[in-house]
């Protein structure tokens, strides 16, 4: 078999960029600054090939490709063994690095308190700060003035550990492998042919093939355009404590010197409450003033989307200013609980602030992002980044449909907007994991699927779970940047020629693949979640007791307030299973944050929520009206009909009006409709008859009007109710209502467009 060479992009291709300098940022490598390195034909010093470029590295600057094992196609026990030709001017200046990259392990415990930390709880001292090297391989030479080879030989992959809550010294949690080449002079050095090969010694003959090189970029053309382009960009990124990085611990700056008496201790509050300390860490310790303005916490710099950010801006070469990193990502946020924050944080309504969307406070947006905001416009999200992955146990067994809802909500008021799935599901393989549903969403809408859920799972061949996320659900520092090296790769784009915009605007659209805008619903909940979101607050009429409310359509999103009690909600009176944990009180509403969500509800038909504790009081409702509704009332033109129109006083705040038909046995009321799922809504009465239903001549269904709503109390209640017509083609459609056995009070017809 032919050997293969385990780096991708060993020929130094580059990577598109809008830099005015050429060569600065090479595909599928990276470097510490733009600039650092430049690709090019090595000004004759080196034997090339066709296709090969050689790269300069500056004095002091180094370039380094790392991949974890699973990517590498290896396991414990396997070897690998590193070549790369090289030139240089002076003496021992190219130096070539191998090593394994590692999970940090250490004995016992300790506590950010230790350190003059707030947070007085204790962990293990597994998992802190950044991936650690093994004891790497080394290798220079004295040549100069001519071409010469390094070489490094034999590096074995050799894990040592058990899968445990505890720490301990004596573990090795292996996890990928990292080749650096470093000009350690004032000289320049040019590195060319690297090849990382499996076994013992690198071949006299080189390899053939080379790991392939990522192609989602094809599958985000809009937004790879703007970054290829220099564009202002709009990035929101959703999730959970997971995606912010609020892990047990935070995610902390470390000291990362192994040198230093230090080494792993943290240097600063993760949540500072002055935010001078963090912005004098960013600026002096991290070397970037750049971003002093840009980063709220510590954890929105390690987080797998701040790294990203910060990648983003070294291969495209764009300022800070230029690149809206926008925090939905939140503590307990599950994507059904975000839908009340859509609107808010896409539109900006919400001012800079460090725990609402991870910037420091006192800004403005428009002083941030001026490019962005230019003559007082907003701009509208280019990108969204699902993260997620362990919050989402609502709606079962169609927990998909609020993520598809959340595509199509997006679609439909930002067109052209972009979607990245890279969730952190720690449970694949399980019956109740996301990782099939959302890769098949992905699948039906040409959305990038990154499976981290796979790469979990064969990372425990080699290292402890625990290590990679302490606490068994958040990933720690270093397991930020394996999720944040998978994201990564979305966005590696071959340079494919100078860019003009009279030429090749349309064709950098059309060499990709554009996502699918509302194409046919994959699952047929998720219409549930795309329409209007609507809030009624805790003294509108339509919250009966403090505890009820008859709901808009079918999918909610509740804040109430149990004085921090557990509270159970009943919909239609039953309990709500995968509804939430109804663990956490809300006395106002939080737009990533609830009491519980649910949208796995019956379209068309009446729907009363209930917290059942008689202490606890809602504090406000989402509800999502469904999309392009129409109500068509008694007063509404077009009823044909001679039934008597009559005013009732409603005691649940009047969701469909205050007048209804009192249709007598015999008679018909028929209207015409233009939609595509119907509503038909009445007044239920102790002497009610029942209510017959026909569509286009075809009888949809009969209802007595005779049953009253129990609530938890044993009370009854007859009130307004209401049930579908669903699955008609979109049209007109005539409605002919008639009344059985006794009169039935008609409130009127609802119709919907879901196109």
């Amino acid at each position: 078999m032919p050997t293969v060479n385990l780096l991708q992009n060993p020929q130094f291709g580059l990577r598109n960029t809008a830099g005015s300098e050429p060569g600065r940022s090479i595909l599928c490598w990276n470097t510490d600054r733009w600039g650092d390195v430049i690709s090019g034909n090595g000004n004759g010093k080196l034997k090339l090939e066709s296709l090969e470029k050689a790269v300069e590295i500056q004095p002091g600057k180094r370039i380094w490709q790392f991949a974890t094992l699973p990517e590498l196609g290896l396991k414990a026990g396997d070897t690998v063994s590193l070549s790369v030709n090289g030139f240089q001017e002076q003496s021992g200046a190219l130096k070539a690095r191998l090593c394994l990259m590692l999970i940090e392990s250490a004995d016992g415990q300790w506590s950010p308190a230790d350190f003059g930390m707030p947070d007085k709880r204790t962990f293990t001292r597994h998992g802190r700060g950044e991936l650690v090297r093994s004891p790497q391989r080394e290798t220079s030479s004295e040549e100069t003035g001519k071409e010469f080879q390094l070489q490094l030989n034999g590096l074995k992959i050799d894990p040592r550990f058990k899968e445990q809550r505890e720490s301990d010294a004596d573990v090795r949690n292996v996890v990928g492998v990292l080749v650096e080449f470093v000009n350690d002079s004032d000289k320049r050095v040019w590195v060319n042919s690297p090849a990382l090969v499996k076994g013992e010694t690198v071949a006299k003959t080189a390899p053939t093939a080379s790991r392939a090189l990522p192609d989602l970029y094809q599958k985000i053309p809009r937004t790879m355009q703007k970054l290829t382009t220099g564009q202002p960009i709009s990035i929101l990124t959703l999730g959970s404590s997971i995606d912010r990085g609020s892990a047990n611990p935070r995610l902390y700056f470390y000291d990362e010197d192994p040198a230093s008496p230090h080494y792993k201790e943290p240097l600063v509050e993760a949540r500072p409450g002055k935010p001078e300390s963090m912005k004098k860490l960013i600026a002096e310790r991290m070397g970037r003033p750049d971003l002093q303005d840009y980063v709220g916490w510590s954890q929105h710099y390690f987080m797998y989307t701040g790294r990203l950010r910060r990648e983003l801006l070294r291969k495209f070469h764009y300022p800070v200013e230029k690149m809206l990193l926008n925090v939905m990502a939140c503590d307990g946020s599950s994507i059904g609980e975000s839908h009340s924050g859509f609107r808010e944080y896409a539109a900006f309504e919400l001012p800079p602030d460090p725990g609402t969307n991870g910037h420091p406070s006192g800004k403005s947006w428009s002083e941030l992002y001026p490019a962005l905001f230019e003559n007082g416009k907003k701009p509208g999200p280019d990108l969204v980044i699902f993260g997620h992955g362990h919050n989402e146990h609502i709606d079962r067994p169609d927990e998909i449909a609020a993520y598809e809802g959340a595509v199509r909500w997006f679609q439909r008021h930002y067109p052209g907007v972009e979607f990245v799935s890279c969730m952190w599901i720690r449970d694949k393989g399980s019956a109740s994991s996301m990782t099939g549903p959302m890769q098949e969403l992905c699948e039906h809408y040409g959305i990038p699927f990154v499976d981290m859920g796979q790469l979990i799972i064969d990372l425990k061949k080699t290292s402890n779970y625990f290590a990679m996320a302490p606490d068994g659900g958040h990933p720690a520092a270093g397991s930020h940047y394996l999720w944040f090296k998978q994201l990564e790769q979305v966005f590696e784009i071959p340079y494919s020629g100078p860019y003009t915009p009279a030429i090749n605007s349309a064709d950098y659209i059309r060499s990709g693949i554009p996502q699918k805008q509302l194409p046919v619903r994959m699952n047929a909940f998720a219409r549930n979640w795309e329409g209007t979101m609507v809030r009624f607050p805790k003294d509108s009429p339509r919250i009966v007791d403090g505890r009820m409310m008859i709901l808009e359509d079918a999918a909610f999103n509740l804040w109430a307030d149990n004085k921090r009690e557990m509270m159970q909600l009943l919909i239609d009176g039953q309990p709500a299973e995968h509804a939430g944990h109804g663990r956490t009180s809300y006395t106002r509403p939080n737009p990533r944050n609830s009491t519980f969500v649910h949208g796995h509800l019956a379209r068309g038909d009446r729907h009363i929520i209930e917290i059942l504790n008689p202490s606890a009081r809602l504090s406000a409702v989402d509800c999502k009206v469904g999309l392009k509704r129409r109500f068509y009332g008694a007063d509404a033109k077009g009823w044909q009909g001679k039934s008597v129109v009559e005013e009732f006083e409603s005691k649940w705040g009047t969701p469909y009006g205050e007048k209804a038909f009192h249709l007598q046995p015999g008679e018909t009321l028929e209207i015409e409709v233009e939609a595509d799922e119907l509503s038909i809504a009445w007044l239920d009465d102790p002497a009610g008859g029942t209510l017959v239903a026909e569509v286009d001549g075809k009888p949809a269904w009969s209802q007595p009007t005779n049953q009253p709503f129990t609530d938890s109390q044993e009370r009854t209640h007859f009130i307004e109710n209401r049930r579908g017509v669903l699955g008609l083609p979109f049209g007109k459609h005539r409605i002919r209502l008639q009344a059985e056995g006794k009169p039935v009070r008609v409130i009127g017809v609802f119709g919907y467009d879901g196109r």
